[in-house]
């Protein structure tokens, strides 16, 4: 299926009549007056999609965009604990759409049958959400309540998998970490994901896994005989770097360590930052692991056949992408945002409705700009906001639509590209030639 027909299908799912009745079973729609399940559902995720801290009028400019003629007072008064439940099982279905498309034109890449990056950001919510969501008590990023946002996404076809957890579960035992990869995938994910029982799951599925080494975890050497790690690196070191075939943890996991040693100022760097974390936890580093700051360290099952340590120090530097993607979610569609005033309904509400908006938005960019290396989501999704206004007025008719889809692919296409640099290469450039690295080893 064509990534145009994938998003035409997302966007009219939202008018779909599977939303009226769905509005129904969650007792949002008790008698349909003026909206009905799918009109209000449209309503709010297409008035978010334009402007992200709307008002009333916003919405009720949106509303008789699509024919339904109401007051801001009436709009105001749909923000009850059933729309939350209408929002919370509509997002669901939303979820259920796969938006992928071709994948770029990069090598590297191609290795793969996926390159799936994971990670979480966390979404502060009303206390009265707190036995729902549990936060993490007051912590930096949660409160009493707090909504972990847990995503995968394949860097090759642009798909997205996202759940929805308490902010204090634990991302290694999260089950984004257990969801089915295709044989000859790789996956990264950052040290909060650490897990040899997940890298054997990786391995048993015939796929591929990157990730730093976690501080504490037993390195062994390739006849499985335990080694002082910082000795073993300086022993093994070849112009500052580290390849060599190790055993990790009590089961010897075999795999590939590649360590690289750093600057004495970007050690230097890492160590102060180390000791203030430990200073406010009441504790002190050990001086194993400070020495152990001279290097970054990653272990792989990815043979040296596959990847050069380069390529395997692009790749992890791609996983930042995702953060990317959380800044554009939080500053852009302000997805993190609350109204002090509103309602604790209102505020959970729309925290749903910027989430399905951003999986919209998400379908678009991919449809107009990723097979586009030089593609900026940021610019992509700034312009797609102009579109949406012409999305509304002929988003329940398919031809126009997809009319429409295909001109703004053409625009967003020209509109939402980067420069490419001598200086600091992008992530596209290291992708596509990891010898441009700027990896100066010690």
């Amino acid at each position: 299926m064509s990534i145009v027909t994938q998003v035409t299908e997302l966007l009219q799912g939202l008018l779909d009549e599977s939303m009226d009745v769905l509005a129904r079973e969650t007792g949002c729609v008790k008698r349909e007056r003026k909206f009905s399940g799918s009109t209000l559902l449209s309503t709010l995720v297409l008035t978010v999609s334009q402007n992200p801290k709307p008002k009333p009028g916003n919405y009720q400019t949106t509303a008789a965009q699509l024919g339904v003629d109401v007051t801001e007072h009436a709009i105001s008064q749909r923000f009850t604990p059933e729309l939350v439940k209408f929002l919370e099982a509509a997002l669901k279905r939303v979820l259920s759409h796969v938006l992928s498309t071709d994948a770029p034109p990069i090598e590297l890449l191609g290795r793969f049958t996926q390159v799936v990056i994971g990670d979480s950001t966390t979404v502060t919510l009303p206390d009265e959400y707190a036995e729902q969501f549990p936060g993490c008590g007051g912590s930096y990023g949660s409160g009493k309540a707090a909504l972990k946002i847990q995503v995968l996404w394949d860097l090759r076809h642009g798909r997205l998998q996202m759940l929805l957890e308490p902010g204090r579960a634990s991302d290694a035992k999260s089950p984004i970490t257990e969801l089915p990869l295709s044989a000859g995938s790789l996956s990264i994910f950052d040290l909060g994901y650490f897990s040899l029982e997940r890298f054997q799951r990786v391995e048993h599925a015939e796929g591929y896994w990157l990730s730093r080494l976690q501080h504490g975890t037993t390195v062994c050497d390739a006849a499985g005989n335990p080694v002082a790690l910082r000795k073993f690196l300086a022993k093994n070191a070849k112009r500052g770097v580290v390849d060599a075939r190790v055993r990790l943890g009590e089961k010897r996991l075999p795999c590939r360590l590649l360590a690289v040693r750093v600057s004495p100022e970007i050690a230097a760097r890492r160590c102060q930052k180390i000791r203030e974390k430990a200073r406010d936890h009441g504790r002190e580093p050990s001086q194993e692991y400070l020495a152990l700051q001279e290097w970054t360290i990653f272990v792989t099952n990815c043979p040296p056949s596959l990847l050069t340590w380069k390529e395997v120090v692009v790749l992890y530097r791609a996983r930042w992408q995702i953060e990317r993607l959380f800044k554009l979610w939080k500053s852009f569609n302000r997805l993190a945002d609350h109204d002090a005033k509103a309602t604790a309904a209102q505020q959970m509400a729309e925290v749903y409705v910027k989430l399905i908006a951003v999986i919209i938005q998400h379908g678009i960019v991919l449809m107009a700009v990723w097979l586009d290396g030089r593609r900026s989501l940021w610019r992509a999704a700034a312009k797609l906001r102009e579109w949406i206004g012409q999305i509304i007025a002929v988003i329940d008719d398919t031809t126009k639509l997809q009319r429409l889809l295909h001109r703004q692919r053409q625009s967003l296409a020209k509109s939402a590209r980067v420069n490419s640099r001598r200086k600091h290469p992008s992530c596209f450039q290291l992708l596509n030639n990891p010898e441009l690295l700027e990896y100066t080893v010690a």
